[in-house]
């Protein structure tokens, strides 16, 4: 006789961390809409003729927060905003797709986007695996018309490569939730051959190999450096950003990794994640040691304050931009911009008069004009 099945929990309690990403993602995928429904061509390209949403890992749209409050999960937050945003662009289209691999989140999910009416996207629903859906997806004609962002968001460090791989590549967006926290505490444990081959496909190297990645941030490089290798050949410049989520106690569950084929998107990505973690780069707790004063007695003897690069501040932005380009006494303020547009993680967009008001203890002058100069004190 077999073991009981186990039963399907539709609707989970999730960490504060889980709300905070579902909020982030909401409003990425928002303005990420607006931008693409906007585009009406230039340069000799086409305009767009709608967009393509897919979470194939969609769970059933709700949760409940740690308060025991009911509250929307992504698919449900994602569907309501690009259904309010559809009639402000005639003639453009919506789809919405969402796959997971239980049959009654997918059915709790159905009804309740049944419940919202919802007139103005084309919603699909499919249960089954998250990458056999992805890699049978037949949306290549589609996909010629519209801007497609994939979410890939496994409940483990799960990754397949030959699933995602195309998606990485095409004119669009993917969002990668890497739960960087399973491989910390299982790859170590792992003894059967399904776990071992699980994690040796998700970092494309052996199980001594993994173990041997002791540090949570060495095992997210890893899978940005699979990422580039996916997209080197790639008929345009691939952008990657990635941003740590922390739960209450500072210990690092997961990292969202963006990937865009247009460096609008990374601008964006990065905008919103600051704007969601409260202008800072997560939501670390770091004990206000960020405003604890040290001296630079190797460089300009300048007062600084303390980093910490699991969450930076403006403030480190500043800092980081003095240690890039103060040695050359001046530069335009365009170049500063143009290196932030394309760092994975400091944004630009959103936060320029805060840059500015950052930089003044390292300058005697910062510009208006992206064509005039910043001049840096003597580094």
């Amino acid at each position: 006789m077999g073991r009981p099945k186990k039963k399907v929990e539709v609707i989970e309690k999730v960490a504060p961390h889980t709300i905070k990403k579902c909020e982030l993602i909401e409003h990425y995928v928002d303005e990420w809409a607006r931008k693409i429904l906007g585009f009406n061509g230039m340069n000799g390209r086409d305009g767009s003729k709608g967009i393509i949403y897919i979470d194939c890992m969609s769970n059933s749209g709700l949760y409940y927060d740690s308060d025991d409050n009911l509250v929307d999960g992504t698919a449900l937050r994602v569907a309501k905003r690009l259904n309010d945003i559809l009639p402000k662009y005639p003639d453009k289209m919506g789809y919405v797709m969402f796959n997971d691999i239980s049959q009654e989140k997918i059915d709790c999910l159905k009804r309740e986007i049944d419940k919202l009416k919802l007139s103005n996207i084309t919603v699909r629903f499919n249960c089954g695996d998250g990458n056999e859906f992805i890699r049978e997806l037949d949306i290549k004609e589609l996909q010629k018309k519209c801007g497609t962002l994939l979410l890939y968001d496994p409940y483990q460090a799960t990754i397949d490569w030959n699933a995602i791989t195309p998606y990485l590549n095409i004119w669009g967006e993917v969002i990668i939730n890497h739960m960087v926290s399973d491989t910390n505490r299982g790859a170590s444990q792992a003894t059967r051959e399904k776990a071992i081959q699980k994690y040796q496909e998700t970092y494309q190297q052996d199980i001594a190999s993994i173990i041997s990645i002791s540090s949570k941030t060495d095992l997210n490089k890893a899978i940005l450096e699979i990422i580039k290798k996916k997209t080197e050949f790639s008929k345009s410049k691939r952008y990657i950003a990635s941003f740590p989520f922390f739960n209450r106690t500072n210990g690092l569950v997961y990292n969202l990794i963006h990937v865009s084929g247009n460096i609008e998107g990374l601008k964006l990505f990065k905008k919103v994640a600051w704007k969601a973690f409260g202008d800072k780069s997560s939501l670390k707790n770091t004990h206000g040691e960020e405003n604890q004063l040290t001296l630079d007695f190797d460089g300009n003897g300048l007062c600084s304050t303390t980093t910490d690069d699991e969450c930076y501040y403006v403030k480190d932005i500043a800092k980081d931009i003095f240690e890039q380009f103060g040695s050359r006494g001046s530069v335009k303020l365009s170049e500063i911009y143009h290196y932030l547009d394309e760092h994975p993680v400091f944004p630009s967009e959103g936060y320029k008069n805060e840059i500015k008001r950052e930089l003044k203890p390292y300058t005697t002058t910062i510009p208006k004009g992206l064509n005039d100069y910043v001049v840096f004190i003597k580094n």
